[in-house]
């Protein structure tokens, strides 16, 4: 995909959302989804579509919707053909693709969320993958001992089931089952936050890339550094693409982890939640789990894990007695916002 011309619909759309980083231009702040999709709501009442905006008479088209937006606004951001040109030479260069939410070839996944699906989708790696749903994992960065190796073997038991591994790339849990799956013979997606140009080319991601094993794709301009708010965004990105969520390790009432499977459990409810369950999880699996999370089957897992989420997910299952199952006031991890979630880098050693 990476060697097709633009479609005139995806160039308009980078053109209003993308800050184009290549070009560095600090002035002009792109559209965010909710501009854009009132943008799109007048244009569709006027009868006119969003490549339309490239036309030579794209300004008597924004004066037919200027109440309703900002014209001068959307003029500078469709003027910076050539930061664009720049951009895309940067992100051809490096293998990275691009398509936006009116390409057939949008991942029908994302249509999910509807107004929140994202504009662009940035990626590296075969787009077929993004389809295929399987199991998401996600889960703290500071993980303990018994969590990292929960994460490994579910990960790899998934990939073995030929059930891909959907994550976030983020260090800890994210890392553990993307790079679990992968070695396991399995199939991958990464939705990252950031730095997709510098995750594609980076070693490990090079290879299984080129195997079609692992696909990284983001919401996020391709260069955009590490950023709280696109991480929190990120979470229902990584749902919308699985079937099943898994939540390894959670803090509780804080953090990515703990706000994405909320969002989940009582708003978008589009992947059924499973939690781990057993002696000393953090707090915040405790408390999902009383919010109707789904227990994760304990091992061993006999059979298809596949299975047994479908059987569990269809459930009319009630709030779990917690109290039951474990004992309560551990301390939950910490959520560390201050760098790069870059895939992949190594997860960090611990000390036997």
């Amino acid at each position: 995909m990476s060697a097709n011309p633009l479609s005139p619909t995806t160039q308009a759309t980078l053109l209003l959302c993308s800050p184009l980083r290549a070009g560095r231009n600090k002035d002009v702040q792109p559209l965010s989804t909710g501009e854009f999709n009132e943008l799109e709501k007048q244009l569709q009442r006027v009868g006119a579509r969003l490549e339309q905006l490239l036309e030579a008479d794209a300004a008597a088209l924004l004066k037919k919707i200027s109440s309703a937006v900002d014209g001068a606004k959307i003029e500078t951001l469709l003027g910076r053909g050539f930061m664009l040109s720049m951009a895309m030479e940067t992100w051809q260069s490096a293998g990275t693709w691009v398509v936006s939410r009116g390409e057939d070839n949008y991942p029908e996944r994302l249509h999910r969320l509807k107004q929140n699906a994202p504009p662009l989708i940035y990626g590296c790696g075969e787009e077929k993958l993004l389809s295929r749903g399987g199991l998401a994992v996600v889960g703290s960065r500071d993980v303990d001992a018994a969590g990292e190796e929960f994460t490994k073997r579910a990960a790899a038991s998934a990939a073995r089931e030929e059930m891909q591994v959907v994550s976030g790339g983020a260090r800890g849990v994210d890392q553990l089952a993307m790079l679990a799956a992968l070695e396991a013979g399995g199939t991958v997606v990464g939705m990252l936050a950031d730095s997709l140009l510098r995750s594609a080319t980076s070693g490990k991601a090079r290879e299984p890339i080129q195997d079609g094993r692992l696909t990284l794709v983001s919401a996020f301009d391709p260069e955009a550094g590490f950023n709280v708010g696109n991480a929190m965004q990120r979470n229902k990105h990584i749902y919308a693409l699985a079937d099943f969520g898994l939540v390894v390790s959670s803090g509780y009432n804080e953090g990515g982890t703990w706000s994405g499977a909320i969002e989940q459990l009582e708003k978008l409810r589009l992947t059924p939640i499973f939690v781990r369950a057993g002696d000393g999880v953090p707090e915040g699996n405790r408390q999902l789990l009383r919010r109707n999370a789904l227990p994760f089957p304990s091992e061993p897992w006999p059979g298809s894990l596949r299975e047994m989420f479908e059987a569990a997910s269809q459930k009319n299952l009630q709030p779990m007695e917690t109290a039951d199952l474990f004992a309560l006031h551990e301390k939950p991890p910490e959520y560390r916002s201050s760098q790069s979630e870059a895939f992949p880098i190594s997860p960090r050693k611990r000390k036997h």
